[in-house]
């Protein structure tokens, strides 16, 4: 947490930038911070896309609640002790883009969440299709020098089609039907059991994963996306998402905890 000067008890509390909320996970984005992506002070690469029914915490009510609407993030850097890690915070010297840093960075102070809460609900969030629309402008996508035009035109198309054929709300409710929830949520270790119906659901697991592997891989190779790109564009694959709640079909159809 962040230590307050208790030498006057009178003044009020100070942020001392002591990095803990960096540390725990970079901010989302709202429609205030396009300006940042269309000059470069944030680029996609650096960005996830949390896809509406992923699963999320839901600070208000101090849960894990699936999303009901999609979140551009600051993507973490990985790593056990804290995997969503702002990538633009540095040991020892703060935040590499302090003066350009995204709106929530501003509003949050974990000793007064007040203005946080305010941001939140009464800004909107910034969406995939609106930072692809402020960006279809630009002779070059930041971050994407090379890039040619055509696959810059292309992004929109591929985005959409990739949510209609591969959409996390129904693989994630597949899995909660079969008990693999995260820890402490409702339902979890707790659903259909043996038989055929269990097999169906990890056979159509299996296959939902398959097909996402697919497009991401022909995004890739015959669209010329960079692959440093599809975070940002689809979102994290289906099979890192069903990993994170215990469950990895496979092609025989079995999942294991």
């Amino acid at each position: 947490m962040i230590s307050q000067d208790m030498s006057s008890p009178l003044e009020a509390p100070v942020c001392r930038r002591c990095g803990m909320c960096c540390l725990r996970g970079g901010p989302t984005l709202m429609v205030e911070d396009t300006p940042r992506l269309v000059g470069g002070a944030l680029t996609l690469e650096s960005l996830v896309c949390l896809r509406v029914g992923e699963w999320a915490r839901d600070d208000a009510r101090g849960e894990l609640r699936p999303l009901e609407k999609e979140h551009i993030k600051v993507a973490g850097l990985g790593g056990q002790a804290h995997p969503w890690r702002c990538r633009y915070y540095r040991d020892g010297s703060g935040c590499a883009i302090y003066a350009q840093r995204p709106v929530q960075c501003s509003a949050l102070f974990c000793m007064d969440t007040a203005p946080l809460e305010t941001l939140l609900g009464s800004e909107p969030l910034l969406d995939r299709a609106g930072a692809l629309k402020a960006l279809a402008g630009e002779a070059q996508l930041p971050g994407f020098p090379d890039l040619n035009a055509g696959t810059h035109a292309l992004l929109p198309d591929l985005m959409a089609a990739h949510e209609e054929q591969s959409p996390v709300t129904p693989v994630l409710e597949a899995a909660a039907r079969l008990g693999f929830t995260p820890r402490g949520t409702q339902g979890h270790g707790e659903g259909v059991e043996e038989g055929e119906e269990r097999q169906g659901l990890l056979g159509d697991l299996s296959e939902a994963v398959r097909a996402d592997a697919a497009f991401r891989q022909l995004c890739v190779e015959r669209a010329g996306v960079p692959a440093a790109l599809l975070p940002f564009l689809l979102g994290r694959p289906l099979q890192d998402l069903l990993a994170e709640v215990g469950l990895r079909p496979t092609s025989s159809a079995t999942g294991e905890n």
